[in-house]
């Protein structure tokens, strides 16, 4: 099948839509300044509506389309003011979008908008494909239909211009739903795609709006993301990997926000922390020693690995409020790092009193308990090396390691101890965390095909793990010069696909701007009180003057 169009009259088209729709100014950023939210209102067909196909896919589903997902990142990091769908149809094309917009309830919901994502164009000659595919093997057919297509999302885009002209508005590009077709099926298939791709990224051009490929990525996975080879809804990760295309763009326009997770003491922000992240139970709690860091600095990817938020204790005494806060997460379980030194057994013996079962990981000192922390996780490839005495690089690396179950294996700067070197035997690979002032190029050269991630000072070194290992549109931040909330903030970095960085209370380091611009990190979520991070930290974080 041969497919023919006349491109020149759809640029012509596009050039008509650029000069009807209005010229007035439009928003950088997309934000209800007074309330610092974004009010958000997403357009079109199945795509918007959430059809999807499971991993087992037998028959679809209605679950969370590409929109929910930026809605539920936006709520995540506070900055929803609001969704809706004021259109989402399955099986819609550019005509029922037209028809919709036409009715002023309609354009009444898109004036307070600050952003709008649409989804429409495909079903065009997909309702074609299912109920006359002749149709497109005649090219005068084929050019019908996409002027059609151009004329109508055209329309759209002029009327939501004139309700809204301020909105920062994201068009989808629509993938190859057909990759499972023999080559010769398929390909005419692709160039149809393709041209309703070209149209509407001709439009968004047009209308001062954004264009958003999706083509390509899904692509990188076709399996995962389209699982039912004869239909084209994604999977859940399919709709997730769209939400991601989108981030890429839409965070372009979005203010930097930060928020803040702190409590009186690091034993109360410990516990903020766990309601943050734990909000009605907890499989299991991890409790650690409050007041030194050597049998905690192994706990993070422990905690990842059960599901668990990290709780900091008093040696000899439990805090009533870290208590009333077990109590809270019910778990089955308390996993106690360090020995009767670091957390004594009156302590461990109010936790069984509480019906709760305990499992305590301690060793002769802390590189043996972080030796058998390490054994308990779940078989990888690679092991993290940090050194032992310090603690900044271990905490700059726990979120990363954590979400990858790879365990934190303690040294010295110029010598493996012994537990160390045992359990390092079963990792092929090795990341050592550091410069040369905390594990040694001697040391370094013994590793397993390793490679090291180190900077002048601990903020550059997690500066580079967060651009090099961990990259992500949002971050946790903590003090480089404590370890508490870093250690008990990892796990919820890890849980929210965050990266982490550490900065001086009182003064900015280059290393961590550079993170923030290289990765165009739009939400920072700070761990700590005042003292912790200062005001004018998170404000120069926010790009506040």
């Amino acid at each position: 099948m041969k497919v023919s169009i006349n491109i020149r009259l759809l640029l012509s088209l596009l050039l008509v839509i650029a000069m009807l729709v209005p010229t007035q100014a439009f928003a950088t950023t997309g934000l209800d300044e007074e309330k610092n939210v974004v009010h958000y209102a997403a357009l079109g067909d199945s795509l918007t509506y959430g059809i999807m196909f499971n991993s087992t896919p037998t028959k679809p589903s209605v679950g969370l389309s590409f929109a929910d997902y930026i809605a539920q990142d936006l709520q995540r990091v506070e900055l929803l003011g609001s969704f809706e769908k004021p259109f989402a149809v399955p099986g819609a094309t550019t005509m029922d979008l037209l028809t919709a917009l036409s009715q002023p309830e309609t354009q009444f919901k898109l004036q307070s908008a600050d952003m709008i994502t649409i989804s429409i164009g495909a079903n065009d000659f997909l309702q074609v494909l299912s109920t006359d595919p002749s149709k497109l093997q005649n090219p005068a057919e084929v050019a019908k239909i996409m002027k059609q297509l151009t004329e109508n999302y055209g329309a759209s885009m002029q009327i939501i211009r004139k309700a809204n002209p301020t909105a920062e508005v994201y068009l989808m590009g629509y993938y190859n739903g057909f990759y499972a077709y023999p080559p010769e099926q398929q390909q005419p298939l692709i160039q149809l795609t393709n041209t309703v791709n070209e149209i509407i990224k001709g439009i968004a051009l047009a209308t001062n709006s954004h264009y958003v490929p999706t083509f390509d990525k899904i692509a990188e996975d076709y399996p995962t993301y389209l699982p039912n080879p004869s239909n084209v809804h994604p999977s859940p990760a399919g709709y997730m990997a769209i939400a991601d295309e989108f981030w890429k763009q839409i965070r372009t326009n979005l203010p930097v926000n930060t928020t803040r997770i702190a409590g009186e003491n690091r034993y109360e922000t410990a516990i903020k922390i766990s309601q943050a992240g734990w909000k009605e139970s907890a499989q299991s709690v991890i409790l650690a020693r409050g007041d030194d860091f050597p049998d905690a600095l192994s706990g993070a990817p422990l905690a990842y690995d059960a599901d668990s938020p990290i709780l900091l204790t008093h040696s000899h005494k439990l805090d009533p409020n870290v208590k009333e806060e077990i109590s809270r997460l019910n778990p089955q379980v308390v996993y106690i790092l360090g020995g009767d030194v670091a957390i004594s057994p009156e302590v461990e013996q109010e936790i069984i009193d509480m019906d709760i079962k305990t499992h305590r990981f301690d060793g002769e000192d802390r590189y043996e308990t972080s030796a058998k922390i390490g054994a308990f996780l779940p078989s990888s490839d690679t092991a993290v090396i940090a050194n032992g005495t310090k603690f900044p690089d271990a905490l700059a690396v726990a979120s990363y390691a954590a979400e990858n179950a790879y365990p934190i294996i303690l040294t010295k700067q110029n010598e493996m101890p012994k537990a160390s070197a045992k359990l390092l035997k079963n990792y092929p690979k090795s990341l050592a965390i550091g410069g040369t002032a905390v594990i040694s190029e001697n040391l370094f050269n013994t590793l397993p095909n390793a490679t090291r991630y180190g900077g002048d000072d601990r903020y550059e070194t997690a500066s580079i793990i967060a651009r090099e290992l961990n990259p992500s549109y949002k971050a946790f931040v903590s003090t480089g010069l404590e370890f508490a909330d870093a250690l008990t903030g990892s796990v919820l970095a890890a849980k929210t696909d965050s990266s982490f960085l550490l900065v001086h209370p009182e003064k900015m380091q280059d290393a961590v701007l550079e993170a923030k611009e290289d990765l165009g990190i739009y939400h920072f979520t700070i761990l700590g009180g005042p003292k912790a991070v200062s005001p004018s930290i998170e404000k120069e974080l926010q790009g506040v003057k």
